[in-house]
């Protein structure tokens, strides 16, 4: 039997990204208040976009410095902000809150939910953001401090399927809940447009996920089709990526960039989504997105944007299946043919009705059952 008159308090605890992240803010926050019987707060980056929904707070930090002394004192914050808000319930979604998460638990025994939404310690050391020695370091503080705390915690949730095969310390508490699209009823840009296209590469820009040869791609099509353009908009935390990208587009007008060096409000992209014909995903190999599901690609399906997309045996046969795009080797092109690139551009795309598993609807069921067993 609940008590009507009192609504429980869940804590969303983000810390780099922004207090209105689309995960943190739009999909699990927005799920979890409909039922009207939890009060939820989110806490993370702040943010220059106001959002507000009922039975929702935003409690962004205050801005600091992402590395040194204010990283601390960002962590310290947050610990704070538990002791005053004393939430049943903390939905920890970064590897920098991990211990004060778990001190909390310790001390006010609150039920403690970790969030995955990456392999963090893959990511540190298959990654190429920090020189070699210190990424093998920070990969194993990572796991181990991911290990440890995993003791304390209740329930873990995964943004990945493959992340229950890689991560040892879940043992049986863990729920899969992908990152899908939320639901749309905008459709991006017709692609039968003859002379002028729009590709699109956004989200997280990084080398590993292909920016670069997502760009020389570009660069064959603009030889074809010269009054195309690419558009890359985004997170780009790499201080050596981002300076190369805007290299690359201060010599080539076609090129145009809206990246930062901190998180783009997703607004932002959806943006860029709606005015372009074709979605760039040239993730190249490597050991930390093995099996991962793109998020864009199922934001790009939900609003019928076209898919250009790196052949990889996880996810070929449903692009192709379900009619959104077509793959290829982005680190390959010598053998695409123009008059190949010409037939799949022109092709026509989302002709059959789009599979309700893309959508964040199909996850949030199990969201509910996951609080609703730890409060109740």
């Amino acid at each position: 039997m609940y008590l009507t008159n009192v609504k429980r308090k869940i804590l969303i605890a983000s810390f780099l990204k922004p207090v209105n992240d689309i995960r943190a803010f739009e999909k699990m926050a927005v799920s979890i208040a409909k039922n009207n019987r939890y009060e939820v707060y989110i806490t993370g980056y702040p943010s220059s976009v106001n959002t507000s929904t009922k039975n929702i707070t935003l409690l962004p930090l205050h801005s600091f410095k992402r590395r040194g002394v204010s990283r601390i004192v960002g962590r310290v914050s947050v610990f704070n902000l538990y002791i005053k808000l004393k939430p049943e319930v903390v939905i920890v979604n970064s590897p920098d809150l991990l211990l004060v998460t778990m001190l909390y638990k310790i001390l006010f025994g609150s039920k403690i939910i970790y969030d995955i939404r990456e392999n963090y310690a893959l990511n540190l050391r298959f990654q190429s953001n920090y020189p070699m020695v210190i990424k093998h370091v920070l990969a194993s503080t990572v796991r181990m401090k991911e290990t440890i705390c995993s003791l304390f915690f209740n329930h873990f949730l995964l943004a990945e399927k493959v992340y229950k095969d890689q991560l040892k310390f879940l043992g049986k508490r863990y729920t899969i809940i992908e990152n899908k699209s939320l639901d749309t009823t905008k459709h991006a840009g017709s692609i039968h447009t003859k002379k002028r296209m729009q590709f699109l590469i956004s989200g997280t820009i990084a080398k590993e996920y292909g920016v670069f040869e997502g760009i020389d791609f570009f660069k064959l099509i603009h030889k074809e089709y010269p009054e195309s353009s690419l558009i890359i908009v985004g997170h780009c935390a790499n201080s050596k990526t981002f300076d190369l990208l805007k290299n690359i587009a201060s010599k080539n007008s076609s090129v145009q960039l809206n990246i930062t060096k901190e998180p783009v409000p997703h607004v932002t992209i959806e943006k860029a989504v709606l005015q372009s014909n074709f979605g760039l995903l040239p993730y190249l190999p490597n050991k930390s997105t093995d099996g991962k599901w793109p998020t864009k690609l199922f934001e790009y399906m939900a609003f019928h944007l076209p898919i250009i997309l790196q052949t990889n045996s996880t996810w070929n046969y449903f692009i192709e299946e379900h009619q959104a795009g077509f793959v290829l080797d982005f680190t390959n092109l010598m053998h695409y043919s123009n008059q190949s690139f010409k037939a799949q551009l022109h092709s026509n795309y989302y002709e059959k009705e789009l599979p309700r598993s893309i959508f964040w609807t199909e996850e949030e069921p199990k969201l509910f059952n996951i609080i609703d067993n730890l409060v109740n």
